[in-house]
């Protein structure tokens, strides 16, 4: 998969002005400090995970084999997303926005922007696993166009397969 490339801008529902941009090696640092503040760590299928350690690394391999967005508020890194190649054409998502500027809007702002890169690149298939505690995520999933394919105990397995025009 190519990396993101451009950059958006928009207002959050609270007014903040919020740019997603591609990611760099120059915003780890910021990036590890949202991850290193959010609450409640190890709360979403483990992850961030609550060792310092092992949240470095696990960022650091995200962003090592993901193709990543950052959301920036002023120049703050509070929103990371990733998506992962999967053979066949798919790739795997996640999000996670810090617990200060969640229900602002961010997190559908960046799903439509990777949708839309999804398509530009021909991709298929976007597949997500999430909590089913999580609430929140799963109506944004819901409201961006993602269904409900499967699900264990604790999680639902949803997918949202891109139109081709």
């Amino acid at each position: 998969m190519r990396h993101f490339t451009s950059t958006r801008v928009f207002e959050s529902k609270r007014g903040d002005l919020i740019t997603i941009i591609p990611y760099e090696e120059k915003w780890f640092t910021l990036a590890l400090q949202m991850y290193d503040n959010y609450k409640p760590l190890g709360s979403v299928q483990g992850l961030p995970p609550i060792d310092n350690e092992k949240r470095h690394q696990w960022l650091q391999g995200t962003i090592n084999n993901g193709t990543n967005l950052l959301a920036l508020f002023e120049d703050t890194v509070i929103g990371h997303a990733s998506l992962f190649a999967i053979p066949v054409n798919w790739a795997e998502y996640f999000i996670f926005i810090h617990q200060d500027f969640q229900r602002q809007g961010i997190g559908t702002a960046i799903s439509y922007y990777v949708i839309d890169w999804a398509h530009q690149e021909k991709l298929s298939t976007i597949w997500l696993s999430v909590e089913r505690k999580n609430h929140i995520a799963i109506a944004l999933y819901r409201k961006v166009g993602f269904k409900r394919i499967g699900s264990t105990d604790d999680c639902l397995e949803m997918m949202l397969t891109i139109t081709k025009e």
